[in-house]
């Protein structure tokens, strides 16, 4: 009876054990934004976020006004350090949203509002901390659209299975996008960048957008492969712009773009 007892514990525990590794690899994105709003830094490896990471609706958020549009924006402040590593985001990563009339999420990757503007209210976050997502997969949608980055960025080694939106994004401090990976398109259009960047060895599978982009310092786009249509018309790459051992799959335009002569296309 004993050994049957014994053995029956063993399963238990083991049964307990197992249950207790599953709770411990998956974490609720609510509770990550309860410590973001607490003021708690986040650092967070090896998981698996479940739901929608919502930084666009913290208890800072204040009501703002863009330009001479009727729009409602209310903009947050992340004003602690993200980490993220080898993470994967079920569900969508959110600094920038659309919010209808009747309170449901408007998905609009490149463009701001429709014709009924009034009746909606843009969301957007900024971040005065360094924001690191290394080695993640981002399995919804990652909307960064007009979010400023006052310290350092790494998107490095990630993998972007839907749109990645970081349009008029401001990046003060270096931005790494090394080695990541698009599925789908990427949009830097009109984003701004102070200081170095590294998109070295990225893949982007559809448009790469970057359009307009700013590019301060120098950036590396060696050995990227740009699978779709990539556009720099207007660039402006005021240092050395590295694009050595570069594909272009479906062709890129780089008419009116500024500082050809930093430009390095040696293949």
């Amino acid at each position: 009876m004993k050994t049957l007892f014994s053995y029956l514990f063993s399963i238990a525990l083991v049964a307990m054990l197992a249950v207790s590794a599953t709770a411990q690899s998956t974490l609720s994105a609510k509770e990550i934004i309860q410590n973001v709003d607490r003021k708690y830094a986040v650092e967070v490896s090896n998981k698996t976020i479940e739901g929608d990471l919502d930084l666009t609706d913290l208890s800072n958020k204040e009501l703002k006004k863009r330009g001479n549009m009727d729009t409602r924006e209310y903009k947050s402040r992340v004003e602690v350090p993200l980490t993220f590593r080898n993470c994967t985001f079920k569900g969508d990563v959110l600094a920038y949203k659309v919010v209808d009339k009747d309170g449901k999420r408007r998905s609009l990757l490149g463009s701001v509002m429709n014709n009924d503007s009034d009746n909606q209210t843009l969301y957007t976050a900024d971040f005065k901390e360094a924001v690191i997502f290394e080695n993640c997969t981002f399995e919804g949608l990652a909307e960064f659209k007009y979010s400023d980055f006052a310290e350092n960025v790494s998107f490095a080694d990630s993998k972007f299975r839907h749109s990645a939106n970081f349009k008029y994004a401001k990046f003060n401090e270096g931005a790494r996008f090394a080695n990541a990976n698009f599925t789908d398109s990427a949009n830097f259009k009109y984003a701004k960048f102070s200081d170095e960047a590294n998109f070295a060895n990225t893949r982007i599978n559809q448009t790469a957008d970057f359009k307009y982009a700013d590019f301060q310092e120098g950036v590396s786009f060696k050995g990227t492969h740009f699978q779709g249509y990539a556009d720099f018309k207007y660039t402006d790459f005021k240092r050395e712009g590295d694009l050595s051992q570069v594909t272009f799959s479906r062709g890129s335009d780089f008419k009116y773009a500024k500082g050809n002569r930093h430009i390095s296309t040696n293949r």
